[in-house]
Order: C-alpha cells, then structure tokens, then sequence
C-alpha cells in the first residue's frame, strides 16, 4: 500500500469525548486508487447534517521540509536547562516558544504542536504510538476547530495491522 487517505465526518459524534470530527485512515495502491476513479466535484454533506467548523476547504497539498522541536513533550529537566535560552528567543522575536520550535500546520511527522498537555496513546497491546500527521486550522481559516485546536492522527507502525487513532485538542 503506496497511498493514504485521510477523511472524516463532518458530524458531531457523541461517544467521541472530545465532540470532533472522526478521522478514518484508509491505506491504498495507487494502481488500485487511480483504478476506480477519482471524484471530479467534492460531494457535499446535506444541510443541518454536519458542523460547518469542521469542513476543510478543498486544497492541494505542497510538502516542505521544516526543523521542529517539541513544546509541551520536553522532558522536565531539559526544559529547566533550555527555559533562559526559550525566554530570551521569545523575548528576541516577540513570539512565544511553540511558534517557533513547532510547525503549526497541517503536517505528516514531527510533534505535535499540542495547545494542552500532551496526551500521546498507547495501542491496544500497549506500545507508545507515534504522531503521523496533524490537521489544524492556522492553514485554512475557513476551518475552526475549538479555540485553536487540531487533530492529530497517531499510528503504531509496531502492529502489523497499523491501529491508528486520534486526539482533539483546543
């Protein structure tokens, strides 16, 4: 499987605690994928059956390659050391640390940019998952999740049938 697909429903669900949309990860072939077609108009929800925050608008995707740094998963003892040196570089740019350790967009890898404390899951057999990707609305600002929120997908790659999940934060 070559390709991965990211959709969610728009709709509230409320067995999800976090009231956010539901990200459904979907591994592919591109031979496969190209084969059955590709959707020429976004089929849209019908009206009243979705919250409108959580609509992504229609885009293409442009990968850049950026150096990020934690936020909130510095370990404790390396944030006393770094404190001086964060406070100054905020103070230096007038900018707090996580705008510029942390790429606050949509993004596949690196940390993720938590706006709470940090809240990494553990897969059913208990292995520490990774972050694959998040989606936050600093790229698109006709989309608001919360506050000031995102989701952020986290996959463990140590099951072979690759459990995923997600955490809303605001």
């Amino acid at each position: 499987m070559d390709v991965l697909q990211l959709l969610w429903c728009p709709l509230i669900h409320p067995q999800d605690a976090a009231g956010a949309a539901l990200p459904k990860l979907y591994w592919r072939s591109e031979t496969n994928a190209l084969a059955t077609g590709v959707l020429r108009d976004i089929p849209a929800p019908q009206e009243g059956e979705y919250e409108e925050e959580f609509m992504p608008s229609p885009c293409t995707v442009s990968p850049t390659s950026v150096k990020e740094y934690p936020n909130w998963d510095l370990p404790q003892e390396l944030q006393q050391t770094l404190q001086p040196r964060i406070d100054e570089l905020e103070e230096r740019f007038d900018m707090e640390y996580t705008r510029l350790a942390c790429a606050l967009q949509n993004k596949v890898g690196g940390y993720p940019a938590w706006n709470q404390s940090p809240d990494w899951p553990a897969c059913p057999r208990g292995h520490h998952m990774e972050h694959l990707l998040s989606v936050t609305p600093e790229e698109d600002l006709d989309m608001v999740m919360g506050d000031l929120g995102g989701i952020y997908v986290f996959l463990c790659r140590q099951c072979p049938e690759l459990p995923y999940t997600h955490r809303y934060d605001c």
